[in-house]
């Protein structure tokens, strides 16, 4: 088996992407996988009007992917915990395989994120899913839509194949935009959610949360009694540090990674 991880950087490396490319090189070498950090590759922003969004799906796209067998590309916010042996590529993702967002649903239900992203404009995005795919979108057992995180996706060789027929990314973009939606609507998150369940030959399989734990600031009034979600817990082995406002260094990340919040010694808003 010849197994890669990819992550994709426009522009200067932040300390967090450094960081993020270190540890996910040096994990890389624990399980016995390649490591690539594709900088300013161009790819996906060439056949779209959104520069680096798209480019996390350069595998699907570029023939230089066709050689391994499984592909995971990860955002350089993620980290792997301290000496992470357990081997992502032995999962079971069917064709292709992601986490979802639990807390999602919960915050845009009482709250606007980024002046458009709630529980209102989840519902109309799924219903234009409907009227023009046919597909009833999975929803978690509040019946709030899922929300399936891009920053951790594993692929198949043979999903792989399958994604190359997906719909062109700049139609997407468009027919979203033509809609009335809101930026986060129209690009890869969203594009990718609806791709694996519009494809019927696809096996997309959820895979374990602990894959893709994040941390994130509560906005709104969540934040009443709860100002962090940390969904890190005994079994988390990715932590997706989405803590906006910082400038992190490598013992910082390794404090938020790894250790209990009482633990943390970094500046941060409590």
């Amino acid at each position: 088996m010849k197994n890669l991880i990819y992550q994709v950087w426009a522009g200067d490396l932040s300390e967090e992407a450094k960081v993020s490319s270190k540890l996910m090189k040096e994990y890389a070498n624990r399980i016995g996988a390649e490591y690539l950090l594709d900088l300013n590759p161009n790819i996906a922003s060439k056949i779209c009007d959104v520069p680096m969004y798209f480019e996390w799906l350069n595998p699907i796209l570029d023939d230089r992917f066709e050689k391994y067998d499984k592909i995971l590309s990860v955002d350089l916010d993620v980290f792997p915990v301290e000496n992470l042996t357990e081997d992502i590529f032995e999962e079971d993702v069917g064709d292709i395989g992601a986490c979802t967002e639990p807390f999602q649903g919960k915050q845009r239900s009482t709250v606007t994120i980024g002046g458009h992203i709630d529980r209102k404009n989840d519902e109309r995005w799924a219903s234009v899913v409907k009227q023009n795919w046919g597909v009833t979108l999975p929803r978690d057992e509040d019946y709030n839509l899922k929300v399936y995180n891009a920053g951790m996706v594993v692929f198949t060789k043979e999903g792989i194949e399958k994604a190359k027929n997906w719909m062109p990314f700049q139609e997407y973009i468009d027919f979203m935009r033509n809609k009335g939606f809101g930026r986060f609507y129209t690009v890869d998150q969203n594009y990718f959610h609806l791709m694996v369940h519009a494809n019927s030959d696809i096996d997309f399989r959820e895979m374990h949360n602990g894959w893709n734990s994040q941390i994130h600031y509560v906005r709104g009034p969540l934040a009443l009694t709860n100002k962090i979600n940390d969904e890190r817990k005994m079994d988390t082995k990715f932590v997706h540090v989405q803590m906006t406002g910082h400038r992190w260094n490598e013992q910082s990340l390794y404090e938020i990674v790894n250790l209990p919040q009482s633990k943390w010694r970094f500046e941060y808003e409590k």
